[in-house]
């Protein structure tokens, strides 16, 4: 294994005079990887490759601390830098209202990003191995995922590498006997909670014992195949794309008609990258929406509203532009918006203050109390108003809760559900795909916490006891002083 790895993995990962930061947990993977990457950077010191370990201490489990005194003694050991990090796994999970798993994963990268710059690293690697990337497939697949998704893991992607990717977990479990590497066994890995858990746990075993006992090396098999594939296709994607797109006047991203020549590979991708370009939402269209476009094959005169998009078919080309609905069950805030602020931009909420919504005659404010029995607060004020727990909302940050309209990624959090995508959300509330646009929304980043008039999140929802902050759009017709709301 670690001859494979020193000879023809490490050296094309690597790049001398890298800095390269280790994720280590303490199990067998990552503290197998870390001692592989410490003893190649000894015999290949003329590379000049150096390591910082980093380990985050999730405090969930008892094992915990013995897990980071591990890591912390072998870097000593080895006179390696080490970085360890405490935090609340559980609470970041609740407050965010993500689930454990994805919570303590966006940390723990975002928490390595910051290290990675602070300690000068190029590389980011971590223990992943052939398991894991069977795992990582079988889980898209069953999500429908299409060949990118396929492909799997890459070996190396970004500034994330992963060079035990084609190595087997009793092949680690191997090197660590061999090499008397210490490791710990966290016990969690071992219960089927999780849908990643189960596939680990029940669907790969029994796939293993009914169909195809090396099922994992024929997965891995599969995924850099498909990953072969990528790439060409990127490279004719590529190649294509400057064949066919071009902006017009208005600057308005189009596609000539002779695109639809393309095979459907390449007329796909062709199609997911233009509306790229448009909405900025690194997934694309779905395929649904795809194919309704291929399905036209350039038919002059047909338009249709999409996911933040307009695509048209016009003498012109295949252009792909922004939508602008207008709504009028929301007031026409879409367009105050991107008339005053633009469509993309945000509305600050600062504490006790209202901001009008200039062009529109409407408001939004943020308010630690409200009086209903105030003469101002009537049904001709038509406010909407939610309540949030004030505690909670506050240990995030006031500042960073904002009113714009949706944007791609947006999510909503139930209790009992988990998330929900945004586009679901408006299915359920019976709103039309063209007016969804132009409904305000007050969030979080990508949480989005109220849909005025709809549906308040889960979220920092306050219960009776808590000390509550009130939100509300309002008309400004009606309503005679603000400030005193």
């Amino acid at each position: 294994m670690y001859e494979k790895l020193r000879k023809f993995i490490l050296p094309q990962l690597i790049p001398s005079q890298s800095r390269v930061m280790v994720a280590v947990s303490g199990g067998p993977d990552s503290m197998a990887l870390s001692h592989i990457l410490w003893r190649y950077v000894q015999e290949e010191s003329g590379r000049g490759i150096s390591l910082v370990l980093t380990h985050v201490h999730h405090g969930v489990r008892k094992e915990s601390d013995e897990e980071a005194d591990l890591v912390r003694k072998m870097a000593k050991k080895w006179n390696v830098p080490c970085l360890i990090h405490r935090f609340d796994a559980k609470q970041y999970a609740k407050t965010t209202g993500q689930s454990f798993q994805e919570a303590a994963r966006e940390w723990r990268y975002s928490r390595w990003k910051e290290d990675m710059a602070k300690e000068g690293c190029s590389l980011l690697a971590t223990a992943h191995h052939l398991g894991d990337q069977a795992e990582t497939i079988l889980f898209r697949l069953l999500r429908g995922s299409g060949t990118a998704g396929l492909a799997g893991m890459y070996p190396s992607k970004g500034s994330i590498i992963r060079p035990l990717l084609t190595f087997t977990k009793a092949d680690i479990l191997h090197y660590c006997e061999s090499e008397a590497v210490p490791y710990a066994l966290d016990r969690s890995n071992e219960e089927p909670v999780y849908v990643r858990n189960r596939i680990r746990l029940e669907l790969l075993p029994e796939l293993e014992r009914s169909y195809n006992s090396r099922i994992q090396e024929a997965l891995g098999r599969t995924g850099e195949l498909l990953r072969w594939d990528e790439e060409y296709f990127d490279q004719q994607v590529e190649a294509a794309w400057k064949r066919y797109h071009f902006k017009n006047s208005e600057g308005t991203i189009c596609l000539s008609l002779d695109v639809f020549e393309e095979p459907a590979a390449i007329l796909s991708r062709l199609l997911r990258k233009a509306a790229m370009q448009v909405t900025q939402e690194p997934r694309g269209l779905g395929f649904a929406y795809v194919a309704k476009i291929m399905s036209y094959q350039g038919k002059l005169g047909w338009v249709q509203d999409l996911p933040g998009l307009r695509v048209k078919i016009s003498e012109v080309g295949l252009q792909f532009s922004r939508s602008h609905i207008n709504s009028r069950q929301n007031d026409g805030l879409m367009d105050a918006l991107s008339e005053q602020q633009g469509l993309n931009s945000e509305i600050l909420l600062v504490m006790g203050q209202w901001t009008e919504i200039s062009g529109l005659k409407m408001a939004v404010g943020l308010f630690k109390e409200w009086n209903r029995s105030t003469p101002n607060y009537s049904d001709r004020c038509e406010n909407k108003i939610a309540v949030f727990s004030r505690d909670l909302l506050t240990s995030i940050s006031e500042r960073s809760l904002v009113c714009r309209v949706r944007r791609e990624g947006d999510r909503m959090w139930f209790k009992g559900v988990g998330h929900k995508p945004l586009k679901k959300v408006f299915q359920e509330a019976k709103i039309d795909d063209k007016e969804r646009n132009s409904v305000p929304l007050i969030a979080i980043g990508t949480e989005v916490l109220w849909i005025p008039g709809v549906r308040q999140s889960g979220l920092y929802y306050a219960d009776y006891d808590d000390e509550k902050m009130y939100c509300i759009l309002t008309p400004l017709s009606g309503c005679s002083n603000l400030n005193s709301l």
